[in-house]
């Protein structure tokens, strides 16, 4: 009976998910980030349009992989609203890496760790350049 529970919430959380649309943040910066040698100057603009283009395949990612259903951006559903998660792992990004791979454990709500067990297996299975992608959303969120 659990079970069936569970499947029935899960799914009615997901066709919810399904049916938002993403934003888009199409927001660019012109200025200029100096390095250690000044003849070198690496235009803000393209480091940012990459990082931006990260974070909106990552915020795509997040939704289509079905994140959404258990963790809304400010709202505790089943899991940790996404600011909680960005707040807990603050430039800890291999922690929170690790912690999709399996392979770290939740400092964000460990009593609730256990619900996430059965979708460590799916982010375990992303590729990496997707992970990441997830990773970098999740900890741009303010």
């Amino acid at each position: 009976m659990k079970k069936i529970t569970f499947i029935v919430i899960s799914l009615a959380l997901i066709m919810v998910a399904s049916c938002s649309a993403p934003k888009k943040d199409n927001q660019k910066s012109t200025e200029t980030v100096e390095t250690s040698n000044p003849k070198q100057a690496i235009p803000e603009e393209k480091n940012t349009q990459v990082a931006s283009e990260t974070v909106g395949s990552g915020q795509k990612l997040y939704k289509d992989k079905g994140c959404l259903v258990c963790h809304q951006l400010n709202t505790k559903l089943v899991g940790p609203s996404v600011k909680d998660i960005a707040a807990a792992y603050s430039g800890n990004k291999a922690g929170l890496t690790a912690y999709l791979k399996g392979e770290g454990k939740s400092i964000v709500d460990p009593s609730q760790a256990s619900v996430m067990q059965p979708q460590i297996a799916i982010t375990k299975a992303l590729p990496a350049e997707e992970l990441d992608a997830i990773v970098d959303y999740i900890l741009s969120v303010k």
